[in-house]
């Protein structure tokens, strides 16, 4: 489920080093797909039971506020430069 953003841990490990890297439009689109791609993943598991479905409803907003604050940070590091 988590396959998509494993792929981009040493960008998360150092997201102020990504954010303010020459090509960090694209490492944060990668890491942005990335989060998406795993909330649509979230999305479609079937939690078994009630608190299941709980944990993966929060999972998924978890991972799409991710994406947003992400897009936030990326978007003040442009105004910097």
């Amino acid at each position: 489920m988590y396959e998509d953003i494993e792929k981009h841990a040493a960008a998360f490990d150092n997201l102020r080093k990504t954010l303010a890297s020459p090509d960090g439009d694209a490492g944060v689109m990668a890491i942005r797909k990335a989060l998406e791609a795993t909330a649509t993943k979230i999305a479609e598991t079937r939690g078994a039971t009630e608190v299941d479905r709980d944990k993966l409803s929060k999972l998924y907003r978890g991972f799409h506020a991710a994406s947003r604050v992400i897009a936030h940070l990326h978007e003040r590091q442009s105004m910097l430069i």
